[in-house]
Order: structure tokens, then sequence, then C-alpha cells
């Protein structure tokens, strides 16, 4: 067990982006013939309806959740020791090792993974990981023992320090202790064990987890009662079962840390325009013009549908890994345009966010997001972001990556799922055909009804 962990991140602005990127890999799932998603900090997925999408967040979802403790070999790292420490090198050695383990244990499982995740057996040729980037990516972990007084008996526990390494740069440093081990040996496991953690989930543990918002959330949130009192039925896939539990469980953290407090006072400002306050098992919202507190079920679709980040912000439990399916749902396009500034904002704050959309508002936006952070790391124009009243916490940090994927219907009712490319010269950033075309039509019947 890994106590007292913690994390410090150094991070240059002008370097490059971390190389190493967890890919999950899928072969004709369902009716989607193969797609390869680099899980980078901000995951964007467009298409048309019907075409995948939902299931293919949710199996992320579920094999996330398979391998958040998957036990990793430590064959491949290299240990050697400097003046009574232990160094563990994982590097490109190890990431092989790690990556046959892994892919030999989903193609053995994925039949019982997908039956999980959905209830019922759904055909899926293959599912893999791959890892982006290990020929320029290793971490170095030092252990070194400590005397751990508990309860006034002495135990020896040793501390591992873990560093990123890309390109020969540290980027980044984590620590934590193990209370109690039968010594440096004992570590070896462990150490590497934190190496998969941050590769996974970006964080030393795993422990913070995830939520998947179904693009349902807003009735779901509320029947979750009478759902778990047997008053209500229904076959739900694990995503949203662990929703309705988060629901249920649900208890507002009152020490928030300064991130998540400037993130719920964003929503509420710009969003929301009120708060939502929970008491007991009871949600309200409050809007700040009339202040009187109104119970979630008679509160407007666009509360409805907006509780469910303020609680995945707000939570004891906390959430690392954000997963929304329709993520405009019951926005106005000018809301929609504040909800792209706070999904950039959540992964500047440490989040990892996967959403998907049918709006081109949502896709436009958060484009014009993504061109002024290419632009901003050539050059930061801090006048341009003031006339289109944005701030810097609006674009991407320099060391943050997103990726966009658009799912369209192929032969045979395949869906073929393509990353974009984002386009710099000349400058138009991501080309969303889907959206294009339909535009060009809606102008194309314009101009001939008006002739």
């Amino acid at each position: 067990m890994i106590l007292e962990c913690g994390v410090e991140v150094c991070i240059e602005r002008e370097r490059r982006y971390i190389a190493l990127v967890l890919h999950i890999l899928i072969k004709n799932f369902g009716k989607v013939e193969a797609a390869d998603i680099a899980l980078n900090e901000l995951v964007v997925f467009v298409g048309n309806n019907n075409s995948g999408k939902t299931m293919v967040m949710q199996l992320i979802y579920g094999i996330w959740e398979e391998l958040r403790y998957f036990p990793v070999t430590i064959s491949g790292a290299k240990k050697s020791d400097l003046n009574g420490q232990s160094l563990i090198r994982c590097d490109q050695d190890w990431f092989k090792e790690i990556e046959v383990q892994i892919n030999e244990y989903l193609a053995s499982h994925k039949s019982h993974i997908t039956e999980d995740i959905f209830g019922t057996s759904i055909s899926v040729e293959e599912i893999k990981i791959a890892l982006e980037g290990i020929e320029s990516s290793y971490f170095v972990s030092s252990l070194s023992e400590y005397q751990n007084r508990e309860a006034g008996e002495q135990k020896t526990g040793f501390n591992i320090d873990t560093r990123q390494y890309e390109y020969g740069e540290n980027v980044r440093s984590y620590k934590c202790q193990i209370p109690e081990g039968d010594g440096l040996e004992d570590g070896m496991p462990e150490a590497v064990q934190v190496v998969w953690n941050i590769i996974l989930s970006g964080n030393i543990t795993t422990a913070s987890g995830q939520l998947f918002l179904p693009a349902s959330r807003s009735g779901l949130q509320l029947l979750y009662k009478q759902y778990f009192a047997g008053e209500a039925e229904g076959n739900f896939v694990l995503p949203v079962k662990d929703f309705l539990r988060f629901l249920q469980l649900y208890a507002e953290d009152k020490h928030l840390d300064e991130a998540r407090s400037a993130l719920l006072e964003f929503g509420e400002e710009h969003l929301l325009q009120g708060k939502v306050m929970q008491k007991g098992d009871e949600t309200f919202y409050v809007d700040r013009q009339v202040g009187r507190p109104v119970s979630l079920h008679i509160a407007s679709s666009m509360i409805h549908e907006l509780t469910p980040f303020v609680k995945a912000l707000s939570a004891t439990r906390r959430v690392d890994w954000l997963y929304c399916d329709e993520v405009e749902n019951s926005l106005h396009p000018l809301l929609q345009r504040e909800m792209a500034r706070w999904l950039i904002r959540m992964v500047n704050a440490g989040m990892h966010v996967i959403v998907s959309s049918h709006s081109d508002t949502m896709a436009s936006r958060l484009n014009n997001l993504f061109m002024l952070t290419y632009l901003s790391r050539k050059r930061a124009n801090f006048d341009l972001l003031s006339e289109l009243a944005l701030k810097e916490v609006d674009l991407l940090h320099p060391d943050l990556k997103a990726e966009v994927y658009e799912f369209r219907s192929g032969k045979q009712g395949k869906t073929v799922v393509e990353k974009l490319d984002f386009i710099s010269h000349p400058l138009m950033g991501y080309d969303f055909q889907l959206f294009g075309c339909n535009l060009d039509k809606l102008y194309d019947e314009a101009d001939r009804i008006t002739r």
C-alpha cells in the first residue's frame, strides 16, 4: 500500500510535449472497423449518430478500470546501487515487456472484459495497448530506507523518488513512501508499479479514478434513488452503473484545493450563473440573482446537465479522468463556447478529459482555442486574448496535447475512425468535414430559397 504520495511537477514553458503516450487499439469492435486512440490529456470524438463514439468511450473506460491495478512485470527494468540507494530504470526494454504482458492478457480476456463492461457479449477481434515515444522516454526511481514509528512500534519503510525523463531532460518528479517493507529488494515491484500508474493515469496512484457522464445524465440524476431502492429497473453498462453509484455516494469536499475551487468558480459564473448545493441526499440550485434554493427536479434542463460536472469537481472521491458523452447537451450555443473554455481549464488543472460532440459550435470553439494555443506557443499575444475576452488559462498548457477523432460511416455499415491532423499552414486547425458539409448544405439551401 502506497501512502503519503505527492508529486512535484517541473515543466519549462518552451519544452516539447511529454512524448510517452498510451494508445488503445481496437479492431472490429461492434460496428467500428478499427481505431487507434491516443490517451492524451484532451480527447474529442465527433461524428455521425450511431457511429460507435459512445461504445468506444465506454470501452476505454472499462479497459482503464481493468488495467488500473494490473500487476506489471519487473522484467526489463534495470537495477543498480549507488551510495546506499537502489536505482530502478524503466526504459524501452521494460516498456516492450509490459506491452507484451498486457496485450497477452487483453487477448485472452477480451470477451470477459467486454461482457463486464456492456453486460452482454460484443464481438471484438482485437484489443491492444501501445506505447508511443518509448525511444525518447525513461523513468529512474531511487529507493531509500527510513524508520517508520507507528503506534510505538518502529518499522523500516522506504521512500520512492521517481523521475520521468524525455530526451534526457527530467520533466517530472514524483515522491511516495512505502510504510513497511522487508528491505529495498521488496521495493522494486512497488517502484515499477508506480511507473505504470504514471503511464496509465498521469498520477503516482490510480486511487483517484474516473467518471463517465452519459448522454442521459439528466434523467438518471432524477431516478438513481429509485434504481438503488429497487423501484426502477434497467440494464446499464458499467460506466453508467458507476455514474449512478457516484451520485448515490456523492459527498462534497469541504477542503478543495485551489485548482478545483477555481474550476468550480468558473462554472458557476460562466455557465450555471449560480450554485449547486447538496443538503443531505438532496441537490438544490441557487440562482445568483434570485438567491433561493430550488430542488434539482424543478430546475432547468441546463442545470440538470451541468450538475454532474459540479459534483465531479467537488466530490470527496477525487475524479481525475472525466468522460462526457454529448458534452453540449441542453446548452445554448453561447454557453457551449464557455463549456469549451471549462473543458480546457479542467485539462490545465491536471484532469484527463474525453468528450463526444455533435455540435458544430462546440467543435468550432474548441478549434479556435486550439489555434490560439498553437499561436501562443510561438509567441504569446495577450492583446489578442484580451480582445477575444479570453485568458491564458483558456489555452492548453505547453506540455499538454489534444487529439481529435472523427467517426465516419464506411462500407457495409462499418465505422472508420480517423485521427484528424492539426493544420498549421495555412492555420485552420482541425478540418471537421462532417460539420463543414452540413453548413455548406444549409448555405446552399438558403441561397436557393432566397434567389
